[in-house]
């Protein structure tokens, strides 16, 4: 009996163990110091607070890295629907992290993609 107390018990403390998860794990790298940052967010209603958690992360990201945080592309769609229903919000930035002084860390002109584009002839 006593045995079988402490392999439960064992068994429930192995269960509760997560791994420790590394602080920009889903950082993807694009390239040459350019990286990309995505995410969704169920109970988020505007895009716009999402992308706004993204650039927190990247530019902690870039700052452990000693480097400057320079936005390359942005998109961001709100949620449709009641909270936990629908569509959620969401986000993705593309980013660079420069040296302070490189030439190409110069002041961010942003332009939101569009949801449509309609081409005429």
């Amino acid at each position: 009996m006593r045995y079988l107390l402490v392999s439960m018990i064992a068994l429930l403390i192995a269960g509760c163990y997560l791994p420790p998860v590394e602080p920009f794990s889903d950082v993807v790298p694009m390239g040459l110091d350019t990286y990309m940052l995505t995410k969704e967010e169920v109970y988020t209603k505007t895009g716009s607070a999402v992308k706004a958690n993204l650039y927190r992360k990247a530019n902690d990201f870039c700052e452990s890295k000693g480097k400057q945080l320079l936005p390359v592309r942005e998109m961001s769609r709100d949620s449709s629907g009641s909270p936990g229903y629908g569509n959620p919000a969401n986000a993705e930035i593309q980013f660079r992290c420069l040296d302070s002084t490189d030439p190409e860390l110069i002041r961010p002109t942003m332009q939101s993609v569009p949801d449509v584009q309609i081409n005429t002839k």
